[in-house]
């Protein structure tokens, strides 16, 4: 069952990545405890594990606030989500279960959609596929780690998706055509393809 506070840290994990793109947006615990109808702490809790996934910081005399996409950053975080990738690579990964490899098949439907203008689509991608891979992950410091980092990296893919829809439509279009007509193999099979959807 999902609780009020996953929902609540879902729903301000896909307000930042779709539309915290420019400009210091500051993110308010009485504001989202009142919108979320829960207390002060489980939204602290939240906008923490934000922190962890580098998508808000605390600024002095502000508050918490969305973390700035710079260009000095896009290296470092595309590099460490490839760097994790190539962790997960080192273990020895499960069987793809018939069930995983339906949900695999499933995103085959994203293809066609990713041509809006809009994030929200590309976004839903993401937290499509966002527990197919940690799934499959064993070790959970590992696991924690490659989630917050796939965090950071959806936002960069969110950015370049606004500034040229196109070109970043026709990418992930590939990618998902690519599992769909050349079905992954196994688990291993499909973290290597995932380090084409970020490049650094």
């Amino acid at each position: 069952m999902v609780t009020k506070a996953q929902t609540a840290l879902e729903e301000i994990r896909k307000h930042i990545c779709v539309n915290g793109l420019d400009g210091e947006i500051v993110l308010y615990e009485t504001e989202l405890a009142i919108a979320y109808g829960m207390s002060r702490t489980p939204i602290r809790q939240i906008l923490q594990r934000l922190a962890y996934e580098r998508l808000v910081y605390t600024k002095s005399g502000v508050g918490t606030v969305v973390t700035p996409l710079t260009e000095k950053e896009r290296g470092r975080d595309l590099r460490t989500f490839e760097g994790l990738v190539a962790a997960v690579l080192l273990h020895d990964l499960p069987s793809l279960s018939v069930l995983q490899r339906s949900d695999v098949l499933a995103l085959g439907a994203f293809a066609d959609a990713f041509g809006s203008v809009e994030g929200d689509m590309l976004y839903a991608f993401f937290a499509r596929l966002h527990p197919m891979l940690t799934a499959l992950i064993e070790d959970p410091i590992l696991s924690d780690a490659f989630s917050a980092s796939f965090w950071r990296s959806v936002r960069w893919a969110l950015r370049d998706h606004g500034l040229a829809p196109t070109q970043t439509a026709a990418r992930f279009a590939g990618f998902v055509d690519s599992l769909v007509k050349d079905q992954v193999k196994d688990a291993s099979d499909l973290f290597n393809r995932c380090r084409s959807l970020f490049p650094a």
